[in-house]
């Protein structure tokens, strides 16, 4: 007797739980289809719960001395010549130029800045890509045997805040990003990671603009001997007029640290610094390894399940005690689930919780209208189940 009872609550948890997926997938379905949902559709998908762990600072703040970051601002060709001079003065390992030269302006001024670009071989350039177009330095400023990267972050599928990296483009000719170019010529990255870097990966990131030394070009011209920069990496670009303007917004984005990760309304995180994060993680070799969403699902049905599994055992033992603790179960569970995945990600480890919290909390709702679906099955067919003996 008891054998058959339990065969039959794995059975009808098992029908709960596809009943619960086939639930869900109608609601997808409409979510995404239904144009009068579009608005409700984007704000979702540009949200993601592990945001919290980002936007709460529940990662280590450490000051980054080896990436340097050194704010142009608005500054003309001739100062940036000169501030790029007096800092191969101090010899750094790497400079990175987050600044595309893509006119030419003044004959004199061009001149010195091309004489600088083209006398290193440790400077690392950037180009954009545009659709089908690359905006780079123009052709008199370029060397034959120039270093650059692509300082597009994402180069497709790019949601409005940066949370993923393609380091290495392979769609035509192998090309690299920005980040990729730079870290490369700091140290050797192992095969293992450039064959990583092709695919869409999360950033790992590990601090604001505060977590890693800056200087203003202003700096660096009013001053000689700048010991700090050897052996360094130096990455030139806009950082905001002053340096660390709140309410500049050019090359600003949107990023999980960003202190309102629900209903942003200003970008937190400057472009130079979203390199300089992506910079520390290839060069410490601080990947996160992302759970792909086939394992996310496949734990999203095995946690439904048994929660499923418990909510059909306690609306066998009581009714009543299922109605009223229905509900902090579902807020218990969605706080060990989200504190499961805060927890990984403190480990590198990143697991889509979104569908395990959703499949979850919804089984448990699915319940009550499964009880109905069957109650009509015993009526018409005689079907056998745990919770109608």
């Amino acid at each position: 007797m008891q054998s058959r009872r339990t065969n039959l609550l794995w059975l009808d948890t098992l029908l709960c739980t596809i009943f619960t997926v086939s639930i869900a997938s109608v609601f997808y379905l409409l979510f995404v289809n239904v144009s009068i949902l579009d608005p409700f559709y984007k704000a979702f998908k540009d949200f993601s719960f592990t945001d919290i762990y980002y936007s709460k600072s529940f990662y280590e703040k450490d000051l980054e001395h080896t990436i340097i970051l050194v704010n142009i601002k608005h500054h003309d060709r001739l100062s940036i010549a000169q501030a790029i001079e007096k800092v191969e003065l101090n010899q750094p390992k790497v400079i990175g130029l987050d600044i595309i030269f893509k006119d030419q302006k003044q004959p004199y001024l061009d001149s010195i800045l091309k004489s600088t670009l083209l006398g290193y071989n440790n400077l690392v350039t950037s180009y954009y890509v545009n659709n089908d177009s690359i905006i780079r330095n123009h052709s008199y400023f370029r060397n034959p045997n120039e270093h650059e990267g692509y300082i597009n972050v994402n180069l497709k599928n790019q949601d409005a805040v940066i949370r993923d990296f393609v380091g290495v483009n392979i769609t035509k000719d192998t090309t690299y990003a920005f980040a990729t170019q730079i870290a490369m010529h700091y140290k050797t990255l192992s095969r293992k990671n450039i064959k990583k870097l092709r695919e869409r990966i999360p950033i790992n990131y590990t601090g604001d603009q505060n977590s890693f030394l800056t200087f203003d070009i202003d700096e660096i011209l009013e001053n000689e001997a700048m010991p700090v920069f050897k052996n360094a990496i130096v990455v030139f670009g806009y950082l905001g007029n002053p340096t660390g303007n709140e309410f500049d917004i050019e090359d600003k984005h949107f990023t999980p640290l960003n202190t309102k990760f629900a209903g942003r309304s200003t970008p937190d995180m400057f472009g130079l610094v979203i390199h300089a994060n992506i910079i520390k993680m290839l060069v410490q070799d601080n990947f996160i390894t992302k759970i792909s969403k086939f394992y996310s699902y496949l734990i999203a049905l095995i946690i439904t399940f048994f929660v499923i599994m418990l909510g059909m055992k306690l609306y066998k033992r009581s009714t009543l005690a299922y109605d009223v603790l229905i509900k902090i179960i579902q807020l218990v569970l969605s706080v060990l689930l989200l504190y499961l995945a805060l927890l990984l990600l403190k480990v590198n480890v990143y697991l889509y919780i979104t569908p395990v919290l959703v499949l979850s909390l919804l089984g448990l709702e699915m319940i009550d209208f499964y009880i109905y679906v069957i109650a009509y099955l015993n009526k018409r067919f005689k079907w056998k189940s745990y919770l109608l003996e």
